[in-house]
C-alpha cells in the first residue's frame, strides 16, 4: 500500500514538473485542468510463474482482479487525501467526483473474490465517505502501459500485464544497430523462470538442452513436450498458449479497477479468420473494455518480438571451467564485482 501511495503522490508531482510543448498550450491547460495520472503494473505474468498461477486460468483471473483492485483503492485513497492538502483537481465541479454530488460508484469485480491471497483488506466505504468529504487530486489514477522496454531493462520476462510472450524469442532493437551497419539489431532471449524451475526439478543437463532446443523451434511454449512436468507446463504458459477469450477475459478483469485504457495484445495464429477478430472485439466490447489491440501471427514483415531459432547460447550450452560451476547443483556462476552467485540456489562465494 505503501508503494502505490508514494506513486500516487510522485505522479502528481510530474503533473506539474512536466515540460509542456509551448506551441499547444492547450495540452497544459487540459492537464492541470484534471490531473490525470496513470499508475501501472509490470512484471505481472512473472509473478504467477513465481507464486505457481497459471495466466488466464480462474485463479489467475481472480489473482489479477484482487492485485488491481487494491491498487486502485490505495491510489485514489491517496488521492483523496493530497486533495485534502492540495485541493482537488480544477475540473472536479460536474464531474462524477464532484463532493457536492458524487456519481462515481465503486466498481464492482467481474469475477468473484473468494480466494484468500493474504491481501490486506480495503475499505471501499470509507473511501467513499473521504471522498464526499475531500473530493479527489487526480481526475483518473490507474492505466495499464506497455513497458516493454524497461520491463526488459530490469529483467523482467512479462510486460505490463502481458504474459510472457515466449520462454526464447528474438528481439529487433535499432540500439546499437547503426554501429553495426544495421537498420536492426537481433537479442536473443530466454525465460530465466523457466530454466531456474527446470533445474529445481532435477532435470539433467542433456534433457535441459534438449528441452531448449525443442522450444526454441517450436514457437517459444514448453506445451505439449513430455519431457517438461506436467506442474511446470500449466503454469509456464506464453501468449500463443492462450485462448482468445482468455486473452480478452485477463484484460477485462483488470480494467474493472482501471480508468485509463489498457496495453494488452490479443494474439491470433496466422490461420484467424475475420470473423474470429469481430467476436473477439464483440467479446471486449461486451466486458467493459477501453481498446484492444489484436496482433495476427505473421501479418507484419518486421516486428520487435519474433519466434524464431537464432544462434541462441544457453547456460547450459557454455564451454565453463568446473570453477565456473556451481558446487551445489552444477549451474553456471554469475560473477560481479569479485563475487560469483548460482542463479538457480543462489549459492555464492567471493574472491580472497
Amino acid at each position: 500500500a505503501e508503494t502505490v501511495q508514494l506513486a500516487t503522490h510522485f505522479l502528481d508531482n510530474v503533473v506539474d514538473a512536466n515540460k509542456y510543448v509551448s506551441a499547444v498550450p492547450e495540452l497544459e491547460e487540459a492537464a492541470h485542468k484534471v490531473r490525470r495520472i496513470g499508475l501501472s503494473v509490470m512484471g505481472l505474468s512473472d509473478m504467477m510463474y513465481l507464486t505457481g498461477v497459471r495466466y488466464g486460468s480462474n485463479r489467475g483471473l481472480e489473482l489479477a482482479s484482487q492485485i488491481m483492485e487494491f491498487i486502485r483503492y490505495h491510489s485514489m485513497a491517496s488521492s483523496i487525501e493530497l486533495a485534502r492538502v492540495r485541493g482537488p483537481f480544477p475540473g472536479i465541479t460536474g464531474s462524477v467526483y464532484d463532493p457536492q454530488k458524487v456519481t462515481w460508484i465503486n466498481p464492482k469485480p467481474l469475477v468473484a473474490h473468494r480466494t484468500d491471497f493474504h491481501r490486506p483488506s480495503i475499505d471501499w466505504k470509507k473511501l467513499l465517505s473521504e471522498l464526499k468529504k475531500y473530493g479527489i487530486r487526480n481526475g483518473a489514477q490507474t492505466t495499464i502501459a506497455p513497458t516493454g522496454s524497461i520491463a526488459t531493462i530490469t529483467g523482467l520476462e512479462g510486460y505490463g500485464c502481458e504474459p510472457v510472450f515466449a520462454l526464447s524469442y528474438t528481439r529487433n532493437t535499432r540500439e546499437g544497430a547503426e554501429t553495426e551497419g544495421k537498420e536492426w539489431r537481433e537479442m536473443y532471449y530466454e525465460s530465466e523462470l523457466f530454466s531456474k524451475r527446470l533445474v529445481a526439478h532435477g532435470l539433467s543437463k542433456t534433457v535441459r538442452n534438449r528441452i531448449y532446443e525443442w522450444v526454441r523451434e517450436n514457437g517459444g511454449s514448453c506445451q505439449k513436450l513430455k519431457e517438461v512436468p506436467k506442474e511446470i507446463r500449466e503454469v509456464f504458459v506464453v501468449s500463443s498458449d492462450l485462448t482468445v477469450e482468455e486473452h480478452v477475459r485477463m484484460q477485462a478483469v483488470m480494467q474493472k479497477w482501471v480508468d485509463n485504457s489498457i496495453s494488452k495484445t490479443i494474439n491470433f495464429p496466422s490461420t484467424a479468420t475475420a470473423d474470429e477478430v469481430a467476436k473477439a472485439y464483440q467479446l471486449g466490447w461486451e466486458l467493459g473494455l477501453k481498446g484492444m489491440t489484436v496482433y495476427v501471427e505473421g501479418s507484419r514483415e518486421q516486428v520487435v518480438l519474433q519466434k524464431k531459432a537464432g544462434p541462441y547460447e544457453t547456460r547450459e550450452q557454455k564451454q565453463v571451467t568446473s570453477e565456473e560451476l556451481c558446487p551445489e547443483c552444477g549451474t553456471p556462476m554469475r560473477k560481479e564485482e569479485g563475487c560469483s552467485t548460482c542463479p538457480a540456489c543462489a549459492y555464492s562465494k567471493c574472491d580472497k
